[in-house]
């Protein structure tokens, strides 16, 4: 015998379509963001959605005037939603607060999920704020004409769908803390001259 061969299913790949998922999302909130004061508790099955759909649905129903979003990374697709929302006149402001492990691809010449160095131009195009820090947490910030959306989440902005828990509410008392932390941190990081 000159060698063994082996025939097996190739593992399937897991297409993600954000368009699906935020008709998914809309359906079991009951086309229907929180009340003020209201805190909605959820759990993805097999990453049926995430967080790129909370900030698309609200997007929908609202005009963003402000969006902060604290994130591991940003995915290609993630971006190119939140570029059609901005290009709509649905996402006003933004500011992002990602993992530095995100800019460590390009060192480690991770070409293929090079997702940092599109995203800072991307934000540059549009005048967003990117602030770069070792950062793991996961919150997303939505503030519109009159109601102040908070995600609590262990889901990224990137593409990678997993069983994830989100904690989606919307109280301006919640808002105002979380606000007040990234803008005392977007201080300190100018400061320190590593923006």
């Amino acid at each position: 015998m000159e060698g063994l061969i082996s025939r097996v299913k190739s593992k399937k790949k897991k297409f993600f379509q954000i368009s699906k998922s935020i008709i998914n999302l809309d359906a079991i909130l009951n086309q229907c963001l929180p009340d003020k004061d209201e805190c909605i508790k959820l759990i993805s099955f097999d990453g049926s959605f995430s967080s790129i759909e909370f900030i698309s649905l609200v997007a929908m129903k609202e005009t963003i005037i402000e969006l902060t979003a604290s994130t591991l990374r940003v995915g290609g697709k993630q971006a190119e939603t939140l570029v059609a929302l901005n290009d709509a006149g649905k996402l006003l402001k933004a500011s992002f607060y990602i993992g530095s492990i995100m800019k460590e691809d390009i060192k480690q010449k991770i070409k293929k999920y090079d997702y940092y160095t599109n995203f800072l131009q991307v934000c540059g195009n549009n005048n967003w704020d990117l602030v770069v820090i070792n950062n793991h947490s996961k919150t997303i910030l939505m503030q519109t004409e009159y109601n102040y959306y908070v995600l609590e989440t262990s889901s990224n902005l990137n593409e990678n769908p997993k069983i994830e828990q989100y904690s989606f509410e919307n109280n301006k008392e919640l808002y105002d803390f979380y606000y007040k932390f990234f803008d005392i941190l977007k201080t300190r990081i100018r400061i320190l001259g590593n923006r």
